[in-house]
């Protein structure tokens, strides 16, 4: 579920040294990137969000993530959407599966904000001329393979309000998904900080040491004779955290090519959908909450898994 960049995280080699400039070189980002981490809430040290002037110490951990860059300019395309509840402000959107949600080397179109862009009408190579310009913005990301609800805002200055209400964990997602194996306790927590898998830099996993905190609590809906369906509230927003600590426990999710255990000889995408988000709207006021309906792939294989 977070899904906003690259993890990373560093002891502290220097003493004295402004946190800016130490990230800056320790990760090979210009100044102006490094100070905009930090102020955006992306850095962490002992939990809390320090200040760009912060001297370093050595031994000091430092955790974060480095936001991926957003595109100068997106190609509006027509795209259907399933959109499911609108304002001036944001649009939720029921994602299908094996959408990418945003462009990058490898999808530079038909992703989620291609889409997006060409609902709302916004013409190719939009200038980005301060915070109410109009272009769409991503609130948060789902995996590809994940289904459900995304928010995506209608501006700058909207997601940096959203930015706000999920940092200050104001923001209460819902997920459903169908995991491998039977529970003995039908419902509990699971904590354990995430990080870079040490072997493969493409994974997470839980760690012993450093990573992130990282809590997840779950409820058992359902059972069929091997597998598991499940409401999962997230607490934090870590990347591949639901995947991450379900796998952790011995019930990944099926389907899940990274994380599992049979991958897609059981399903052909990861049984996971975003259910439910809510908040309270940072410009109206008011308490929001949208729902994406279950999609027709997990009802079926529910229905054929208690057959067999």
């Amino acid at each position: 579920m977070s899904e906003r960049g690259e993890p990373f995280s560093l002891i502290c080699d220097a003493e004295g040294i402004r946190l800016d400039i130490f990230l800056s070189e320790r990760l090979s980002l210009t100044r102006t990137k490094a100070k905009g981490m930090i102020e955006g809430g992306f850095v962490h040290i002992q939990g809390k969000i320090p200040k760009p002037s912060m001297k370093t110490k050595k031994g000091m951990e430092i955790e974060g993530e480095i936001p991926e860059e957003e595109p100068l300019s997106l190609i509006p395309q027509a795209i259907p959407l399933d959109i499911i509840y609108e304002d001036e402000y944001l649009i939720a959107i029921n994602k299908p599966k094996n959408m990418v949600v945003h462009p990058s080397l490898g999808h530079k179109e038909s992703t989620l904000l291609n889409a997006v862009l060409g609902y709302l009408g916004i013409p190719d190579q939009t200038p980005l001329e301060g915070s109410v310009s109009p272009r769409p913005y991503l609130i948060h990301r789902l995996d590809k393979d994940t289904t459900g609800v995304i928010l995506v805002s209608k501006n700058m200055a909207v997601r940096e309000l959203f930015s706000t209400l999920f940092k200050n964990r104001e923001v209460k997602k819902t997920y459903r998904a169908i995991v491998e194996g039977l529970f003995k306790e039908k419902e509990g927590t699971i904590e354990g900080n995430i990080g870079r898998h040490p072997g493969d830099r493409k994974r997470m996993a839980v760690l012993k040491e450093g990573g992130r905190e990282a809590l997840t609590s779950y409820r058992v809906l359902e059972e069929t004779t091997k597998f598991s369906y499940l409401e999962i509230y997230p607490k934090t927003g870590r990347t591949h955290q639901i995947r991450v600590h379900m796998a952790h426990i011995g019930h990944p999710v099926v389907g899940d090519e990274m994380y599992g255990k049979t991958g897609k000889h059981e399903a052909e995408r990861t049984m996971l959908h975003a259910f439910r988000i809510e908040f309270i709207h940072p410009v109206k006021n008011i308490p929001v909450s949208i729902e994406a309906p279950i999609p027709e792939d997990m009802v079926s294989f529910i229905m054929e898994s208690k057959k067999g």
